[in-house]
């Protein structure tokens, strides 16, 4: 006689610790969530992470399913197993809050770390609620893929974005190159540029492939955890998925080059509509092959009838993973305590425009008006920029002053440490040229400054010296490099996640040298005004 398989334990049966673990968990995932859906909406290498809430539902309903279910015997290997994924994910949760209180949420590498804790949370849950004396979720492959599908929710971390995307745009461009030469239409490739004969087509880093990597890895995952049974056909549906997906993208960068070479605009809807198109066909073509492979499987046994749901007991992998859970939200709740608004009254803000002397006889001044476009980046509406020039250039001198105020708890000193020229110039077409010194002591006006930083940029010909200054609290914070994560996080724990004091920073720049501009009227009665303010 056949003995009777064991089936899912319901929801009402789990003890009481098993049930209040299954909603903090839910409640987590829906954290995680909320914290990437803006990042899901504004970039689209991520937009299938809009569905991966749905899709890791039915992956795990579909888990429960399983008629030959299998569950963790008990044992020490099980318990130091689920311990050490959750201990992996208070550390990796520990980080990624470390992150935030550097460079914010929305930074890559904080999203990528919260993904990451989740990920390990919810296998150390799985692990606790596959035991024997519980079955709630067996060992399978659906319910591993209901996990592993949360790898792809958080943006890669930005050297790996890059380095991966400027590897695909090359092998993407010369790939269509070679076709092309190979039908013999005339092109060759210039870096991640295809010239063809009356035009040429930019490879960008949107069109490297990567949301086709990233958006079919998922889509195999899933599929192969929903339609196919056997091991080594999952694990052949998640290998040719990306595979797919790659010469899927080499396929439309070709249908867009051969309607560039025919005068085609391609800017707009001819992309847009290859984009998404590409996407819906991808996952159509893993869907076929995981058909064609479901087809050649035996059906599945029936679950013998009569095969009541076993009762569940109590499993000691349920105090680990409520003790995680504990330490998990009860961190947060204390970083998040320290975090608000000081209780104390904010200080008054400094008028800043008052700060900006008008121009000296025989100059003109202008102040920049649409500054407020880098307040949701900077975290801060008190910005002002004042341009004074004394002549057309290059021919004529150039000084630019520049202010941007926080208020005590506004934003974390390494925000603003993050958000320095070395930084934000770069983007904008200024390269940074090599100096003997980076940081110097100033004279002004007969007395000493604070030491600045140096910097000298250079774009389309034209010099422009930076010297700028962080203050907090009205005193200099020594500078730290925006491209050092470590020293960035060190400035995080130094200041807390609440700055007690406000901070000023403090940017002039012009195409003269130091000692050309210290004596102008202008630039002293600037420094004079910052006085009182610590500089």
């Amino acid at each position: 006689m056949t003995p009777p398989v064991p089936r899912c334990a319901a929801f009402r049966a789990l003890p009481l610790v098993a049930r209040l673990n299954a909603l903090g968990l839910c409640v987590a995932v829906a954290a995680v969530a909320a914290v990437l859906w803006p990042e899901w909406l504004r970039d689209p290498d991520l937009a299938h992470g809009m569905f991966l809430p749905v899709l890791s539902g039915i992956l795990l309903a579909e888990s429960r399913r399983d008629a030959g279910a299998r569950f963790l015997p008990a044992g020490a290997g099980p318990l130091a197993l689920c311990v050490l994924l959750a201990l992996a994910s208070l550390a990796s949760l520990a980080v990624a809050v470390t992150y935030a209180a550097a460079l914010g949420w929305s930074h890559s590498m904080a999203e990528f770390m919260l993904a990451i804790a989740l990920v390990l949370a919810l296998g150390a849950g799985w692990l606790g609620f596959a035991d024997e004396r519980l079955r709630f979720v067996p060992l399978n492959g659906p319910a591993a893929a209901a996990i592993a599908v949360w790898l792809f929710a958080a943006p890669l971390p930005p050297g790996t974005y890059a380095r991966l995307a400027l590897f695909l745009q090359g092998r993407v461009t010369q790939a269509v190159v070679g076709f092309l030469n190979g039908v013999g239409i005339a092109a060759y490739q210039d870096g991640n540029v295809i010239t063809l004969a009356r035009a040429s087509v930019g490879v960008s880093e949107a069109c490297s492939g990567v949301r086709s990597l990233l958006s079919c890895a998922v889509a195999g995952i899933f599929l192969a955890a929903l339609l196919v049974r056997r091991p080594a056909h999952r694990a052949l549906v998640m290998a040719v998925s990306p595979a797919i997906g790659l010469a899927m993208n080499v396929l439309r960068s070709l249908l867009l080059t051969l309607l560039v070479n025919k005068g085609v605009a391609i800017e707009g809807r001819w992309h847009d509509l290859t984009g998404a198109a590409i996407i819906v066909v991808t996952t159509l073509l893993i869907a076929a092959f995981a058909f064609w492979l479901q087809r050649r499987e035996p059906p599945p046994a029936a679950a013998p009838a009569g095969a009541a749901p076993p009762s569940a007991g109590r499993s000691p992998l349920q105090a680990a993973v409520a003790a995680s859970l504990v330490l998990a939200f009860g961190g947060l709740a204390l970083v998040a305590a320290g975090s608000g608004a000081p209780r104390a009254p904010a200080a008054r803000a400094p008028d800043l425009e008052a700060l900006l002397p008008p121009p000296p006889e025989g100059w003109t001044a202008r102040t920049t008006a649409d500054l407020d476009r880098y307040s949701g980046v900077l975290q801060t509406h008190a910005l002002v920029e004042r341009v004074y020039t004394s002549g057309p250039l290059p021919g004529g001198k150039q000084l630019t002053l520049y202010l941007a105020y926080w208020r005590p708890g506004q934003a974390p000193v390494s925000l603003v440490d993050a958000h320095t020229p070395d930084a934000c110039w770069p983007g904008t077409g200024w390269e940074l040229e090599p100096a003997a010194s980076r940081r110097a002591a100033l004279e002004a006006g007969g007395r000493t400054l604070a030491p600045a930083e140096v910097r000298l940029f250079a774009r389309q010909g034209l010099e422009t010296r930076v010297w700028f200054w962080h203050l907090y609290g009205g005193r200099p914070v020594a500078y730290v490099d925006p491209y050092s994560v470590p020293r960035l996080l060190g400035v995080a724990l130094r200041y807390g996640f609440r700055p007690a004091e406000d901070q000023l920073f403090v940017r002039i720049s012009s195409s003269e040298p130091w000692p050309e501009i210290a004596s102008m009227p202008a630039l002293r009665q600037f420094l004079a005004n910052l006085r009182p303010l610590g500089l």
